[in-house]
């Protein structure tokens, strides 16, 4: 499959229809988890075009990226659930950041998972705890791998889309 054919796990709507990405800057794979308070999302860097290096592995720094998208997919879910379109925020800052790679493998399949701790949706600032995740080769259980980088993101969301 291509990258630029997001496709929707059971039970969930695809990756496109939950941010404004498109294409090849789209680099969530599926939806593995929902529920109100946080999101597991799949990244498969195989199946990756965007920012790959010429052996096929991407930058550590690329968590950052992987993590906003699925802080995006989270109140992109949250907004469907309630009858409201997927709000289109930015990202303003990280704290907390660590890295424990400098990068992630060709072959790598990485489970990312966000959690809102904090949020003024009056006034359109949200934070989410993140934590990227080496996924187990055989598949994802209740337990995701190795912790591989984490921190805390901020987004700015329009208040017209919380609402």
């Amino acid at each position: 499959m291509r990258r630029d054919e997001a496709t929707a796990s059971v039970g969930f709507p695809a990756i496109e229809e939950l941010m404004p990405h498109r294409g090849t800057v789209v680099l969530l794979d599926e939806i593995l988890r929902h529920d109100s308070e946080s999101t597991d999302v799949r990244i498969s860097i195989s199946k990756q075009r965007w920012l790959k290096r010429a052996d096929g592995s991407v930058a550590g720094s690329l968590a950052i990226e992987y993590m906003a998208q699925c802080v995006a997919a989270h109140e992109g879910l949250l907004a469907l659930d309630e009858g409201r379109p997927p709000p289109r925020g930015f990202l303003v800052g990280v704290t907390g950041l660590r890295l424990e790679v400098a990068g992630f493998a060709a072959g790598a399949e990485l489970v990312v998972r966000s959690r809102r701790i904090r949020g003024r949706p009056s006034l359109g600032a949200l934070s989410h705890r993140c934590q990227l995740f080496l996924a187990f080769s055989e598949g994802l259980d209740d337990t995701p791998g190795k912790l591989l980088a984490e921190g805390r993101l901020s987004v700015s969301v329009p208040r017209t889309t919380l609402e």
